[in-house]
Order: structure tokens, then sequence, then C-alpha cells
């Protein structure tokens, strides 16, 4: 198992680099790519077999991302308000003439949801991406995301490995320990407190910032644990060898791209 895992982030890194510094458009493609397959993966544990549904369902996924790729390089926009309107008009249209009674309001709320949890987390790729202020430029905040998001992920895993013992949500997910998330939130920290101070750009704010990342980080497995939990699955796909599937992979980036984007808004731009 683990040498699938390291396998495949090997691979996977490779490509990450090629299509990051590919440009705004190629990396905003791949994201709109990872989100579809996201969907899908969601939309098999919810059962879906439409292929009208499941199309209707990535379609809005993307219009998402899309709108953030408009927004990252000027280009006009949708405001947010009119593209929740266009998601929940079109999916009132489709279960309108696809009604099942009883499970209406059930149905929209999934799907609504689906859309909102991945378009929305996974737009923030693009965000990240293509943020220039200062000294967050040329890729810099998505890398650093993406680094430490992998810290607090590993960490976890290799420290809970060696020295776990108790479980921190037994219920949820009883592998993940609390010596895991110590660990985790450890290793990052340090991380980000490191990187800031040799950049000279280190301050309380990089240091509140670097212990509540990671936290937020494990979070975000957590929540996808709980989804998983409640569908009875195990993983949510196995597209990608040793880790399971997309949502697998970007369970926690899903919570810690906008944590990040808006963080740099607000206190470290």
């Amino acid at each position: 198992m683990l040498k699938k895992r390291v396998i495949s982030a090997i691979i996977g890194i490779s490509l990450l680099i090629f299509l990051v510094f590919a440009g705004s458009l190629p990396f905003f493609i791949t994201v709109s790519i990872i989100t579809v397959l996201a969907v899908r993966e969601y939309s098999r544990m919810l059962e879906i077999k439409s292929k009208s549904l499941l199309a209707l369902l990535g379609l809005n996924a993307v219009l998402i991302v899309f709108n953030a790729y408009q927004i990252s390089n000027n280009f006009n926009f949708l405001p947010y308000g009119i593209i929740f309107f266009i998601i929940i008009f079109s999916l009132y249209i489709f279960h309108l003439y696809n009604y099942e009674e009883n499970n209406f309001i059930k149905n929209i709320s999934y799907q609504v949801f689906a859309i909102i949890y991945i378009g929305g987390g996974l737009s923030f790729a693009v965000f990240l991406r293509d943020i220039n202020t200062d000294p967050f430029i040329n890729t810099t905040a998505l890398w650093l995301v993406l680094i430490a998001t992998w810290l607090t992920d590993s960490g976890a895993y290799f420290v809970g490995k060696k020295f776990g013992k108790k479980s921190m949500a037994p219920i949820i997910s009883p592998n993940k320990t609390i010596a895991g998330a110590v660990g985790g939130v450890l290793i990052t920290a340090v991380f980000i407190i490191t990187a800031a101070y040799i950049l000279e750009i280190l301050n309380i704010y990089y240091v509140i910032f670097a212990f509540l990342f990671p936290g937020v980080a494990i979070l975000g497995d957590l929540f996808e644990s709980c989804i998983k939990r409640n569908f009875k699955v195990k993983d949510t796909g196995t597209i990608i060898p040793g880790h399971g599937g997309i949502l697998d992979r970007f369970d926690s980036f899903i919570f810690t791209a906008p944590f990040t984007y808006y963080f740099i808004i607000l206190f470290l731009g």
C-alpha cells in the first residue's frame, strides 16, 4: 500500500508541477476535470443513474470553477447570486420532470451540497494559483496550500502509525489518532513558520495561520469521513492507486484552499 501511495504521489506531483506552470487556462481545465471526476464519485455514492443528471451536476460545479477563472483573470463574470440561482433552478426543472415523491427536497439538497462543496471548494485552486498579492506571487499561494496540506496529511498518517493509540474520532474515523493529529499540526506549523522566517515575512499572523491551517486540514479530512460514513463506503473511488478517489485526495484541500485565500486577503497580503 505504501509503495503504491509513493508511486502515485510522485506521478501526481510531476503532473501537477507541469500543469500549474502551464498557464491559467490549462490549469483551469485541469481543475475542471478534477471537479467533474469528484462530482462523479459523489454521485456514485448517491447511486445516481441518470446520465443527464450527472452531466447537469458536473456542469454546475464547473460553472463555479469557470467563474473563479474569469474573476482571477479580470474577465467578465457572473455574480455568485446568479450562479446559485442557476444551480437551484436547473435542478428544480430536472426534478420537476423526474419527480420522486417524498424525495424531492432530499434529492435537491444532496445535489446542491455536492455542487457547492466540490465546485466551490476546488474553485479556490484557481484563485490561489492566480493570486498576485505580495509576497504571494507566481503561484506561491497555491504551492503553500498544496505542500502544507500534504504535510498535514502525511504527518498525521506517519506519526499516527508510529505513536497513535487513542482514536481522535472513533465513530467517524477510527484510524485517525490524537497523536497523528498533533504530529500533523506540529510538522505543518514548523514548515510554515520556518518558510516565513526564511523569507523574512514572519509576524504574529503567520504564527496564527501556521497552527490554524493544519487544524482546518484535519477538519476537512474528518468532514469527508463523515460523508463516507453516511453513505457506508470506505473510499470514494479507486482512480488514484493507494490513495482512493479524488475526494479522498482533495478532502483537506477543499477546506484549506478557501481558508488560506481569505486569510491572505485579510491578514497576510
